[in-house]
């Protein structure tokens, strides 16, 4: 067994230098041969991990062939890559990786007459599909990770969906593809909607390329040529060998080149290639009208057997799609706060659920297809309950947590996973409960479970046992239970590969499926095609064992270093960060929050996967990285602003903003905090001081000379203007508050203590100023102890024994109330959450847990309030159209749901939630000179764009540095939620 991942040791550095700079020289793209983007770019979401040479960005058609000709001369093998999201190994290899994702994402050309669209390999579906939305029109096939799968990935995989069952695959939607050749040749290779090749022409695609006056005529002409000659050879074997269910979708596609005697077209099998043949660099797709009436039917199970025997009676129905999801994801999701927000439809705690789809002409054609099925007690074999979802928001729920699964079934810590190596077997439906069973009692003799879930209306369930692939014993165990599993599904009639590729995880099972003689076919159409062995090696042809260069592997170990925060449940940070299992939600970009930093420079370095990988591998004893001090990691963690979104949108939980914060506390303990690390962390002390002199410190604060001394010094960008200092701090406004109202101090509703933080009392005390009043409004009494600034800024820099100290004090302070019920709220989501988050990590104590389990944002708190007695916030104004931008701390702990809710409690259908992301500032980030055009264009994603077209909209806000970024940034002048909640409620004489 190999030890891991493995390197290039055919290149040598000076080689690799070489190689790298005539790159450079030749093309626009960007070309990359560090340590760190070779690490980042080693694994995808497979098991596997194999250290490539180089990578290289391309931006045109032009780079790709240089690329290849430069690689060729080199004689470096090439893997082309597209989002990673790949679970086979498939995007591994000791090349030069190519990633088209970066630049190579142009829309060119849509035609809704003709129903077709031109794409660069780069595009991602989603982004196509909401390109087409205005047109009534899809790209049909619709895989679970829609929102960063590309085409060019799609098309290399011949990817499916969950749709499968009305659309097909890929392959059927593919009318043109421009191919660069092993030997950088562009060819484009055409077929009519027949499926006959429309290629046969004279000429290349490359214009006067000399390869188009070769013997045999043009290129295309002569590889579908070979086509045909190869089907027709074996065209016995085809008809015998190939598995005859939909998802089919091993080796490559010679059953699909139609009958012998004909001219085959080459697009058939390029799809499902996985660029061993060629690299697609623009393809020509069909589109079909898309779907504007859809419902579900949600099937509750108390057995997962029952809800894999409905599934053919339910076909009887025709329904668009039939998934089935398990209780292990169901389980994951609601532990995970994110998606359990979601989980409405859920009933009691089934152990399966059927996801039953039905599309139609008109909402009642749709609802009239529901009841006849839900009607039909027989069909439903079981079924203890039927949720119907008709509504769009709900039914996006519904597929939202049936798209998380694969993450959701890596959240569990611990070194015993589910591992993706058996998840693509597809046997025919009608015979898939009995498939199960069977496969049930082959992990039963390997004293280890799976999760089942997939698509139950076309018999291709993914399937994931439970083994350490960091242990020997299970590597083997893993090698069996695929073997025993291959059996299986050929037993059943069914494919070893079904929609996710052969890559290095099935390719060895290819023999067994279709016997040597196909083999030798598989082996003519490679070298047909790429005779040097170019491109993608080790995939579907001579392949890789599938247990050499695991990602882990039995001989896996590695370094715990001690942290100052809460590793524990992990097995430390290595732990933590090897919970990336590289599905790559983190390159979404149209919805959530995480990765602001990719959202902004579609950049895989700064994405939550790579800063896992990086800091997976530096702590690791595998020695390509090195160690927490490795210079590697300062790169690949600098655009992480600890938004913490990934803790909750990640599926398995990567919580990176704690990681980063011990890594910059492991580093400060190495070499000392940096002058802008203690700047920040000493910012509480400085406003106090400064809070003094209120209107001088403004005037100097404000001058060009500082802001510039303050750039040359610690790096603070100049175009930023710092914050502001009110003439009074809220603490003094609160002591004369408490003074001028002592008679009336005794609230009704007993005392609430307002935790003051420091940007409230120092720069904007008019939030705590109206937090005071609306709560007395409610009847509160309202105290303010002495606590201190919470070490949310000490955090954010990795000084974490200052943070702790902080802490410690404010828990001392606030856990008598806490102990005696009283509850805690406050106004700025960073600083409140920090009780929430950091504090049990930081002082693992049982009064820790007590404040925490006690404290409140104030939208929360209200929205309990609100909850128990709908009267007491009754608005005392007009409705005016308020739109709110969620912190992103309180959307990743606590959600926005509880501020909406008072929201539309106050406002009604005036309130609006903005889809907004991430703003940019993130504490001191958004002022950092190296910073500032990253954090301006994460904003300018959604939230600015949003912000400036509000129209007579207020823009609402919770976070301090959220409003100091849009104010910057744009004309609004955002102003926190409380403060209109406080002018809308209150009455005249409620004011001092």
């Amino acid at each position: 067994m190999n030890r891991g991942a493995v390197g290039s040791d055919h290149l040598s550095p000076e080689n690799a230098t070489r190689l790298a700079e005539h790159l450079r020289s030749q093309i626009s793209g960007e070309v990359r041969i560090d340590r760190l983007s070779r690490a980042l770019y080693a694994t995808d979401a497979s098991i596997y991990e194999i250290i490539p040479a180089g990578v290289v960005l391309p931006k045109s058609v032009n780079d790709v062939v240089r690329i290849i000709q430069a690689c060729r001369t080199s004689k470096m093998t090439v893997v082309p890559r597209g989002a990673g999201t790949g679970l086979t190994g498939g995007a591994v290899g000791p090349g030069v990786q190519i990633d088209f994702s970066r630049f190579m994402h142009g829309i060119r050309k849509l035609d809704p007459d003709q129903r077709t669209i031109v794409v660069e390999p780069g595009v991602v579906l989603d982004d196509l599909n909401n390109h087409l939305a205005p047109h009534g029109l899809q790209f049909a096939p619709d895989v679970a990770p829609s929102n960063r799968a590309t085409l060019g990935g799609m098309i290399a995989n011949n990817s499916c969906g969950a749709h499968s069952i009305i659309y097909g695959r890929t392959v059927d939607y593919v009318r043109r593809l421009t191919v660069v050749l092993a030997d950088g040749e562009v060819v484009e290779f055409h077929r009519h909607r027949d499926g006959t090749s429309a290629s046969g022409r004279d000429e290349s695609a490359a214009g006067g390329n000399a390869a188009s006056n070769r013997p045999g005529g043009s290129t295309p002409a002569r590889l579908e040529h070979g086509l045909s000659a190869i089907r027709d050879e074996c065209d016995e074997d085809i008809a015998r060998r190939f598995p005859k269910v939909l998802r089919s979708n091993g080796g490559y596609g010679l059953d699909r080149l139609g009958p012998a005697g004909t001219q085959a077209s080459a697009i058939p099998v390029l799809c499902g290639s996985e660029g061993t043949l060629g690299l697609i660099v623009e393809a020509t797709l069909d589109l079909l009208p898309s779907i504007q009436h859809k419902g579900l039917l949600v099937l509750h199970y108390d057995d997962l057997l029952n809800a894999l025997g409905a599934a053919p009676a339910i076909l009887e129905h025709h329904p668009a799609a039939i998934e089935l999801i398990d209780r292990p994801i169901i389980a994951g999701g609601v532990r995970n706060p994110a998606i359990a927000r979601r989980c409405q439809f859920l009933r009691g705690d089934p152990e399966a659920l059927l996801v039953v789809e039905f599309f139609g002409e008109s909402p009642d054609h749709v609802t009239d297809k529901i009841e006849r099925l839900a009607a039909n007690r027989d069909a439903l074999h079981g079924c203890a309950e039927a949720v119907r979802v008709l509504d769009r928001p709900g039914q996006s729920d519904v597929w939202n947590l049936r798209k998380s699964g694969l993450g959701l079934l890596m959240s569990r810590p611990g070194d015993l996973q589910p591992q993706a190596f058996v998840e693509d077997s597809a046997v025919p439906p009608a015979r898939l409960r009995e498939y199960v069973e069977r496969f049930q009692a082959i992990l039963k003799d390997e004293d280890t479970s799976a999760s089942f879930y997939g698509h139950s209306s076309v018999g291709c369930l993914h399937v994931r046992p439970s083994v350490n692939l960091k242990e020997a014993a299970d590597v083997n165990r893993m090698r069996r239970i695929a073997d025993a599993a291959s059996d299986l599904a050929l037993e059943f009639g069914g494919a070893v590969t079904g929609e996710h590729g052969d890559g290095i995880i099935r390719s060895a099972w290819l023999e067994k499926t279709y016997g040597p003689r196909i083999m030798e076919s598989f082996r003519a159409v490679k070298k047909l095609f790429d005779p040097d062995g170019v491109l993608n090696p080790g995939k579907i042809v001579d392949p890789y064992s599938m247990t050499d260069h695991l990602r882990f592997g039995g001989d896996f170990k590695a370094q715990s270093p001690r942290a100052s925060l809460d590793f524990s449940a992990y097995g430390g940070m290595a732990g933590l960060a090897g919970m990336c299992s590289g599905v790559g939600l983190c390159r979404q970009r149209n919805t959530g929050t995480m990765c602001p930093s990719f959202m902004a420079t579609r950049d895989e370095i700064h994405t939550t996967r790579a800063r896992a990988n990086a800091l997976r591998m530096a702590l690791s004893d595998r020695g390509f990285l090195d160690g927490l001090d490795d210079p590697s990691l300062r790169e690949v963690l600098d655009l992480c602003l600890s938004c913490k979104a990934c803790k909750t949108e990640c599926p398995t939980g990567v919580d990176m903003a704690r990681l980063k914060s011990e890594y910059l506390s492991q580093r400060n303990l190495l070499h000392g905090a940096e002058p802008l690390a203690r700047l920040v962390a000493d910012m509480p002390r400085y406003a106090e001081w400064a809070s003094w002199f209120p209107r001088l410190s403004n005037l100097l604060g404000q001058s060009s000379l500082l802001r510039g001394l303050m750039e040359r010094w610690y790096g603070l960008d100049r175009r930023v203007p710092p914050p502001r200092f009110a003439t009074q701090t809220f603490r003094a406004w609160f002591r004369r508050h408490v003074r001028r109202h002592s008679s009336r101090r005794s609230g009704s509703r007993g005392p609430v203590v307002y935790f003051v933080d420091t940007w409230t009392n120092y720069y904007c005390p008019e939030v705590g100023i109206a937090a005071v009043r609306v709560l007395e409004h409610l009847g509160y009494e309202v105290q303010c102890p002495e606590t201190v600034c919470c070490g949310r800024p000490s955090i954010s820099k990795g000084l974490l024994a200052e943070a702790t100290l902080a802490a410690e004090t404010n828990v001392r302070i606030l856990a008598p109330f806490a102990r005696h019920g009283v509850p805690i709220v406050g106004t700025e989501p960073s600083c409140i959450l920090s009780f929430v988050d950091e504090y049990p990590q930081l002082l693992q104590g049982q009064a820790a847990q007590t404040v925490a389990a006690s404290i409140r944002t104030i939208e929360t708190f209200l929205a309990e309030v609100v909850r128990e007695n709908s009267g007491l916030l009754n608005s005392g104004s007009d409705s005016l159209p308020l739109l709110y931008h969620g912190h992103c701390h309180q959307k990743a702990i606590v959600g926005t749901d509880d501020a909406m809710a008072v929201m539309k409690h106050v406002w009604g259908e005036g309130a609006r939630l903005i889809n907004s992301g991430c703003c940019g500032m993130a504490g001191s980030f958004g002022h950092e000179k190296a910073h500032y055009d990253v954090a301006r264009a994460i904003g300018e994603e959604r939230l600015f764009p949003a912000v400036r077209s509000r129209g007579e909209a207020a823009i609402a806000v919770s976070g301090f540095s959220c409003r100091h970024q849009i104010g910057h940034h744009t004309d609004a002048r955002p102003r926190h939620l409380i403060e209109y909640i406080a002018d809308s409620v209150l009455l005249p004489d409620e004011s001092d």
